[in-house]
């Protein structure tokens, strides 16, 4: 089974060269594996958005839980992030990398869910104040 990481982040992340540098250092721990495997939540911006444009630009696979924020009635679910994160989590990454600006509630919960599951962790953690 190729090695699998779940990446978890904030909406308002930004540092491209944080990112591109953990994927890195990640994947050369795999001994640059070719079929690894990047797992994301696929929100439309910030951190999620950032590792996936990275990880498809050298050509490998990524696998996306993007959350279900309309129920089948219409309305919204505001606990989708959280059903997301722990999916997600319970496909048994091998690593997770969170990439957390000014403390963001839905990737330090994905954090926190895979530290109890004993998933090894990597923190990358930053504040819009500077």
């Amino acid at each position: 089974m190729p090695p699998r990481l779940l990446i978890t982040g904030s909406r308002g992340w930004t540092d491209r060269a944080v990112i591109r540098d953990a994927l890195r250092t990640w994947w050369d721990s795999t001994g640059r594996d070719p079929d690894a495997v990047l797992v994301s939540g696929k929100c439309p911006k910030g951190a999620d958005k950032i590792c996936e444009e990275v990880w498809a630009h050298n050509g490998l696979t990524l696998e996306l839980h993007p959350a279900k924020w309309r129920k089948p009635d219409g309305s919204q679910d505001m606990g989708a992030g959280y059903t997301r994160n722990k999916a997600m989590v319970d496909t048994a990454p091998d690593h997770i990398i969170a990439f957390i600006l000014d403390g963001s509630g839905g990737a330090s919960h994905c954090l926190r869910y895979a530290q109890r599951k004993g998933i090894p962790f990597t923190v990358h953690e930053a504040s819009s104040a500077g």
